[in-house]
């Protein structure tokens, strides 16, 4: 089992790593009155962490909300 992660790891490595290579052409972001010149394969990286800290911040609120019934305060 062992073995069969390690080749799936270094599959999805190897993925990575031809992504990255293949999308090192530089592009021009703009947002609003913003721009800025990077690596797609940068572009990439930075939209997939904010995603991972943004999707981790809206699991952590809907497990707060979830665990105070919502966010309303019980009555009796």
């Amino acid at each position: 089992m062992d073995k069969l992660l390690l080749a799936v790891k270094l599959i999805i490595t190897a993925l990575v790593l031809i992504l990255f290579v293949q999308n090192i052409a530089v592009v021009e972001v703009r947002f609003l009155t913003w721009s800025m010149s990077l690596p797609l394969a940068l572009l990439l990286v930075v939209f997939y962490l904010l995603g991972m800290v943004s999707g981790r911040s809206l699991l952590g609120l809907v497990r707060r909300l979830g665990r105070n019934g919502g966010g309303h305060e019980k009555r009796p």
